[in-house]
């Protein structure tokens, strides 16, 4: 361009507005990819294990609010990571499939499962990230009168009666029951509650106010290690699994990021998303031989005996006559 048939006002016109296409062209070649979800509801090694391209956006205040997860599809969102109990209010039709069945084809049992009970509809659309088992976490346990103690049976010696803090889910606490005999009378459990408060249930034991508490293991390991006091069951029978999940908006143009999945569970990182009571997905039972540093008097929580672990289970998506039907038998027992 000859500059010499430009004035001086147009000249520097010009300069400002090709310096200002250049800008908007950083700006969005630099624009990141954004991952959604509730902090400390899953291993923060997954946010650290982030490739540059990928920003984390916290999710606040989920108590107030009626659908949090739904909200965070309205904004730019390109993979939500949540808790499994959040599954049955996402809108399903918002949601694209994620493949990766690289990783689906080594999934474990125990995932297949999971994944099963969610129903076809979900089934292809959610990718499991980690799996927690809910345990049974005690204050002083020498101090307590407990019967059976490797069973859950455990949770109704007399010692902890009034003195449990229980989630608030009623299908999660009938699956409990039904596990060691109790079918359609659930008023023993109830007898025994403190509180049902999912929230606040490690605080509750902690300060003293609880003996015990029903909790999933990642929600308790800090405090565990630390505090002398405190103690963790994983009954026999089994456990409920708590799911950690990834959704992929229908918006987002992204496909699934399999080498940050890899990255997680890599030797960089496997040891210490264990060590938060976190397992992976996939098939995990030769962790037991790569000598993976965790606290020798917890080896068999962090690591459960396949004897046990084969008898852990995942709650299915229940319809809406089915939680109906569940929450008429939980109230009248």
């Amino acid at each position: 361009m000859n500059t010499k048939t430009l004035g001086r006002r147009e000249f520097i016109k010009y300069g400002l507005s090709s310096s200002l296409v250049l800008l908007s062209g950083c700006s969005t070649s630099q624009k990141k990819l954004a991952l959604r979800g509730v902090t400390n509801s899953f291993p923060s090694e997954f946010v650290n294990s982030l490739s540059t391209g990928w920003e984390f956006f916290p999710i606040k205040d989920i108590e107030f609010k009626k659908s949090p997860y739904n909200s965070a599809l309205n904004e730019k969102t390109d993979l939500l990571v949540l808790n499994d109990g959040w599954i049955s209010g996402l809108p399903i039709n918002s949601l694209q499939e994620i493949k990766a069945d690289n990783i689906r084809n080594n999934f474990s049992k125990q995932t297949s499962a999971f994944l099963d009970g969610l129903g076809k509809d979900y089934k292809n659309k959610l990718f499991p990230l980690a799996v927690s088992p809910w345990v049974i976490l005690f204050r002083n346990e020498d101090s307590l009168a407990l019967n059976n103690k490797n069973s859950w049976e455990v949770v109704f010696s007399s010692s902890l009666t009034k003195q449990i803090v229980f989630p608030k889910s009623p299908y999660l606490l009938i699956s409990i029951a039904q596990k060691i005999g109790l079918v359609n009378d659930f008023s023993k459990i109830k007898s025994q509650a403190q509180s049902f408060d999912d929230m606040n249930a490690l605080n509750w034991v902690v300060s003293g106010r609880a003996n015990a508490a029903v909790l999933p293991l990642s929600s308790c390991v800090d405090s565990l290690v630390k505090d002398p006091r405190l103690s963790i069951l994983l009954p026999q029978e089994g456990s409920p699994l708590n799911w950690t999940v990834l959704a992929s908006p229908s918006l987002s143009p992204e496909s699934f990021p399999t080498d940050w999945f890899n990255s997680l569970w890599s030797s960089t990182y496997l040891r210490r998303v264990i060590s938060k009571g976190f397992l992976p997905p996939t098939n995990f039972l030769d962790l037991r031989r790569k000598n993976i540093n965790v606290p020798k008097r917890y080896q068999s929580i962090f690591l459960p005996e396949e004897s046990v672990w084969n008898k852990c289970w995942s709650l299915p998506i229940l319809s809406f006559q089915e939680k109906k039907d569940l929450a008429l038998n939980w109230n009248n027992s």
